[in-house]
């Protein structure tokens, strides 16, 4: 009993502390290596299934580090008889150099950007090279009712792919503001009742951006 409550005060300090967020980073640099932070990271609760393989490719994306020393590739994968599943692919595959560094599976399903959330020149679909070794990619979840799907981000950094940001958020925008490239997002979506255009919620809007070697994230309400 004592433990299942600590665990639950210690899930209600982690979400009022995220509320609170000033300017913080993502994660941690050490030797070269990224270290992820557990409280931006929430595990996906995927079940084991026997028969989804072989995956059913939706799209491939190939790039290279700027400094021409990684080629990477990202394979986008359906789920086998999940035709009619949500989102439009459950799994993805990230290889460098031909060799898989990274498989990710998301069962409530990723879903392809729209247009509108990239619609300035420069920034790609999927991912942003941040810097000359640092590329970012990015997944966003399929959202049901109200409730937005799984932000998932992923940094590749001499040669190595790091989850480094992984929770229920929307994306409103992704963006470059004055050099800066910026995710724009929130922690629900707006709620009405009929009839009227006033939201009976206020979802709370953070901004991610990369400034200095390091992803930060704020909250901007």
């Amino acid at each position: 009993m004592k433990k299942c409550l600590f665990l639950v005060a210690l899930f209600l300090t982690t979400q009022v502390a995220f509320c609170q967020l000033a300017k913080t980073p993502l994660y941690s640099v050490e030797n070269d290596v990224v270290m992820a932070k557990c409280e931006f990271v929430s595990q996906l609760k995927n079940k084991p299934y026997s028969d989804i393989t072989p995956y059913t490719t939706v799209s491939t994306l190939s790039f290279q580090s700027l400094n021409g020393l990684n080629n990477y590739m990202v394979t986008f994968n359906r789920y086998k008889g999940w035709d009619g599943e949500a989102g439009d692919f459950q799994s993805v595959e990230i290889k460098l150099n031909n060799q898989p560094i990274l498989q990710l599976d998301n069962q409530d399903g990723w879903v392809t950007l729209p247009s509108p959330l990239c619609p300035v020149d420069g920034v790609n679909l999927y991912y942003e090279q941040l810097d000359s070794t640092t590329t970012l990619v990015y997944l966003t979840g399929f959202a049901y009712n109200s409730n937005p799907g799984f932000l998932t981000l992923i940094l590749l950094k001499s040669g190595v792919a790091t989850v480094v940001f992984n929770r229920e958020y929307a994306v409103s925008l992704i963006e470059r503001t004055n050099g800066v490239f910026t995710i724009n997002l929130k922690d629900r979506f707006e709620e009405y009742k009929e009839g009227s255009d006033t939201p009976t919620n206020k979802p709370v809007t953070y901004r991610i951006s990369y400034e200095g070697g390091m992803l930060y994230i704020e909250s901007r309400s």
